[in-house]
C-alpha cells in the first residue's frame, strides 16, 4: 500500500523579501501608472481572463467593487495604455491587455500580477496602493453626488 500524497502548501512568502523587493514593487507601480488598489484588481482580472466580453457592472459583481469604481478603474487603465476596450452597441465591451513595446513595463506588469497570487505579495502591494475612497476630496465628491450629507453640531 502506498502512502497517500499530501498536497504541498502554497508558498506564502516572497522569494526576495526585503528593501530591494519593496523598492522594485514601488518602481513597478509607478512605471505602469497604478496608485489605487481597485485599479490593480481590475487590471489583474482582465489580465487573467484574457480578452473578455463583459460590462463594467459584470466585472464589478465578480471582483466585489461598485460599478462606478470599476468604470473609473477601467478608464484609468485605458488612459495608461494598459488595457484596450472596444465599445459594443449593447453596452458590453471587449477588454484586453495591451501588449507593451516597452520590455521593462511588460516585466513590471507580469511581476505585479504574479505578486497578487500569494498573500505576502498582496499585502506588499496593498502597502503602496490607496484603497478606494482614501482621498478625502474623492470621498466628499462621491457623497455629494449621491446626495448624502453629514452634519455635525456642537452640543
Amino acid at each position: 500500500m502506498t502512502a497517500a500524497r499530501r498536497p504541498q502548501p502554497v508558498a506564502d512568502k516572497l522569494p526576495a523579501e526585503g528593501e530591494e523587493m519593496e523598492l522594485s514593487v514601488q518602481n513597478c507601480l509607478e512605471g505602469v501608472g497604478i496608485s489605487l488598489l481597485c485599479d490593480l484588481d481590475v487590471l489583474v482580472f482582465v489580465y487573467r481572463h484574457g480578452a473578455s466580453l463583459s460590462s463594467a457592472d459584470q466585472i464589478a459583481r465578480l471582483i466585489g467593487y461598485e460599478s462606478t469604481v470599476v468604470s473609473g478603474a477601467l478608464g484609468r487603465l485605458e488612459r495608461e495604455r494598459l488595457i484596450e476596450r472596444s465599445q459594443r452597441p449593447e453596452g458590453v465591451c471587449l477588454y484586453r491587455i495591451l501588449a507593451s513595446t516597452d520590455a521593462a513595463r511588460q516585466r513590471c506588469l507580469q511581476q505585479l500580477v504574479s505578486l497578487t497570487k500569494i498573500r505576502a505579495g498582496r499585502l506588499l502591494l496593498a502597502k503602496y496602493l490607496q484603497p478606494v475612497g482614501q482621498n478625502r476630496d474623492e470621498k466628499k465628491l462621491r457623497l455629494e453626488s449621491e446626495g448624502k450629507w453629514l452634519c455635525l453640531t456642537s452640543m
